[in-house]
Order: C-alpha cells, then sequence, then structure tokens
C-alpha cells in the first residue's frame, strides 16, 4: 500500500453522510414550514383584497345615493367588520390594522382636494398593517403584515339597452324606486285607455315598429335593435290586444295564434301561474286573492326562485324541453307622463324596471284584463361598463377601478 495516500476509513464516511442527510432534511422541514406560512398568506391576501374590494364599493354606493363622506367612510368600515365577524371569517380581524378611507372626484387622483358631493364620488379605502398571525415565520424573524386596497365608484353612462319589450310604464306613486315598490303588483299593459295615464288612444304600448307581427315577435323577445334612453320614447295608440298575447304567451309555452314557435322564442324554465289570477276593477285597482304561495301567501316571484334552478318532477317546469330561465322578466322603460295628452306622445325615459310576469296576458278583450307584473328591481344599470366620465346623462352602476396608488386593485 502506498504509505503516500489518504484514505477515508467507511466508518468516516457513514458520519459525514450522517452530517449531509440532517442538513438536508433540516433544509427541506424548514422550507415545508416556511411554505405554510406563505400559503397562508397569499390566502389572506386574497381574502383581504375582497374585503376592501367590498368596502370600497359599500362607501361608492353611499355616495352614490346622497349620502356624505362620513356616512360613506362609516359604511366602509362598517362592511371590514361585518365580513370579519362572519362564519368562516374569524381570522379577519381589522382591529389592529389602519384603516383610511379617501375620496375624490377623479379615480385616478387620490389624496384629493376640494371634493364636490354634486360631482361624481370615488371612494378608495386602504387597509395597512394587517397582521397575520405566525406558524414558523418567527423563527426567521419574518412578520406576516399585508395591505391592500380598492377605488370604486360609477360607471361611465350607457344610454344603448337592449332586450327591452315594448311596453312603458309611467313613474309610479308608490314610495319605492321610481314609484314601485319591490314585491308589489302592477297594470303593464292595460286593457281600457280610460285607465291610463299615457292619455286617451294608449294602452301603454310603445312603437317599435308598425304591423301585428312586429308588435308580437318584440313582446315575445324578438326584437333585435337598442334604444337611446337618453331619447324619448313614442308611444302606440290602439290596443292590439291579440298580437300582445300572443307575443307574451310565449314565455308560458303557449304558442297559439301568431305562428310563432318555440325554437325562436323558447319559453320560461318554469311556467307555473297563481291558482287564483290577478284582476283589475273599473277603478284601475288590482284585486289579487291567491293563496298558493309559500306559506300560504299569494304565489310570486320568491316561489318562481324558489322553484330554480332544477325544477324537474313539476308538470310546469320546461327544463327538458328548452326553457330558458328568467323569460319571465320583462324589461320595461319607466317613463315621466306629466305632459300626456294622448294620441302618439313623446315620453322622456327616467329608468327601465324589470318586473316578472305574474300570469298570461289575455288574447281578447272581453274581461278586459291587464297584464300584470311583480316589480322586482331597478334594472337600469344592467348594461353599464367600467371606465370614466360617467357626468353624462344615462344609465350607470357602481364599479370597481384600477387603484392609482396600489399594485393589485
Amino acid at each position: 500500500m502506498d504509505s503516500g495516500k489518504w484514505r477515508i476509513s467507511p466508518k468516516k464516511q457513514r458520519g459525514l453522510t450522517l452530517v449531509l442527510v440532517t442538513a438536508a432534511m433540516l433544509a427541506l422541514v424548514g422550507v415545508a414550514a416556511l411554505s405554510i406560512d406563505v400559503n397562508h398568506a397569499m390566502l389572506n391576501k386574497t381574502r383581504l383584497q375582497n374585503s376592501v374590494d367590498a368596502a370600497a364599493l359599500a362607501a361608492a354606493i353611499v355616495l352614490d345615493n346622497g349620502g356624505s363622506t362620513t356616512e360613506a367612510a362609516a359604511a366602509a368600515k362598517t362592511t371590514l367588520i361585518n365580513i370579519g365577524g362572519a362564519t368562516g371569517n374569524d381570522e379577519m380581524d381589522f382591529t389592529s390594522a389602519q384603516i383610511v378611507v379617501q375620496f375624490s372626484n377623479d379615480p385616478a387622483i387620490f389624496p384629493f382636494s376640494g371634493f364636490n358631493s354634486d360631482d361624481d364620488g370615488y371612494a378608495r379605502v386602504a387597509v395597512s398593517g394587517y397582521q397575520l398571525d405566525n406558524f414558523f415565520a418567527h423563527i426567521l424573524n419574518v412578520t406576516k403584515n399585508l395591505s391592500s386596497s380598492a377605488v370604486a365608484g360609477p360607471s361611465p353612462s350607457n344610454t344603448l339597452v337592449t332586450n327591452v319589450v315594448p311596453i312603458a310604464v309611467c313613474e309610479g306613486e308608490d314610495a319605492g324606486t321610481n314609484g314601485y315598490n319591490q314585491g308589489d303588483l302592477y297594470a303593464l299593459k292595460l286593457a281600457d285607455q280610460n285607465q291610463s295615464e299615457m292619455g286617451p288612444g294608449n294602452y301603454q304600448l310603445l312603437d317599435f315598429g308598425s304591423g301585428a307581427s312586429t308588435v308580437r315577435e318584440a313582446l315575445a323577445g324578438g326584437y333585435k335593435g337598442a334604444i337611446d334612453i337618453t331619447e324619448p320614447v313614442i308611444t302606440k295608440p290602439g290596443n292590439t290586444i291579440g298580437p300582445v298575447g300572443q307575443g307574451l304567451n310565449t314565455r308560458f309555452d303557449d304558442y297559439s295564434g301568431g305562428g310563432l314557435s318555440d325554437t325562436d322564442y323558447p319559453s320560461d324554465i318554469y311556467v307555473r301561474e297563481p291558482v287564483k289570477p290577478a284582476k283589475l276593477d273599473n277603478d284601475g285597482n288590482i284585486t289579487y286573492l291567491d293563496t298558493s304561495g309559500s306559506g300560504g301567501g299569494a304565489w310570486g316571484y320568491s316561489d318562481y326562485l324558489a322553484a330554480l334552478p332544477d325544477c324537474s318532477g313539476d308538470s310546469d317546469c320546461r327544463i327538458d324541453s328548452g326553457g330558458e330561465e328568467n323569460r319571465r322578466v320583462l324589461v320595461i322603460p319607466v317613463v315621466d307622463c306629466s305632459s300626456a295628452s294622448g294620441g302618439t306622445s313623446a315620453f322622456n325615459v327616467t329608468a327601465l324596471a324589470c318586473f316578472f310576469m305574474l300570469q298570461s296576458a289575455p288574447t281578447s278583450n272581453s274581461g278586459k284584463e291587464a297584464v300584470f307584473g311583480e316589480f322586482i328591481e331597478d334594472c337600469t344599470v344592467s348594461g353599464g361598463v367600467p371606465g370614466q366620465n360617467s357626468n353624462s346623462d344615462g344609465p350607470y352602476r357602481i364599479v370597481l377601478y384600477r387603484d392609482p396608488n396600489g399594485e393589485e386593485s
């Protein structure tokens, strides 16, 4: 053996291997432990951003409804507190975090001086110093502090709307949206011109084109055009009761008369009607004595929703035959009838209202029955598009904007 060469004994090799394996295992355990904290932080970052988004939207809605900046700031903070107290969000505790709520008339400028409540208002909510519990990160002297922000405010106006039926209702007298109360029943198309606030000759129909077939198809949902609600709508005098009923009743899987088909105009997914239909007396008052709804109340939109999304097994269900959900929801212009004089008239649109069509429409005028709808909501904003410069007239919605001072929102 060459005595000038060194060799490491097998025993010493085993000792070195043990050291290397131990070091590798410690490194792997450390990475695995740290990954728990990283994943925890990433999960809560998303939850924090969602919470801040909701708070900014809440503040912007208060501003849009005429509230003060103080009220809007309170709404934002209340939203965060309520999210933290919700089931499954026990860790979302904002008591130790710093919450800043700012307001601007320009979504691209925060902070903003000279805020004017008469102009479009935008809210920015920023949360910083949001501290999370550590699992193993403290070993490396790492503190998990998160921050997030969001900006919300009105979108630009969108004046062109589609999916509107050629029926209009005058601004109501109730205390709700545009004079209509959610859940209440209203006459959408009258059979007696003397009951219409639009003046003699009008039955609340709009002129989307002449001819019975045009009226029939438009009320079945076949009007493909868009209307500009900043422009007046024109009434269509005359009852036209047959085509009106034939078009509307396709939504109830009724294709008798008119030549319309379920291929072009599918029915609603659920076509049930109340056991006792609503009636309109000579004075224009609605009588609705049905008790077939939930809890013995009058059957309506809430019962319709309760039957969805799967009403299989119910004789009024049209899932298997291609029925479409919400075909019974009608988008109807709400107009200012203060200048009504009768005949062909032009009325300004003040909003769009969504009504749930309660029952089939009459196809003859023998009983002078109306078309009835339950008011669901103001659906003016359903076509809004996020952007800026929403001061122009027209519908809009409250949306989220990119925060000029943030990286994620």
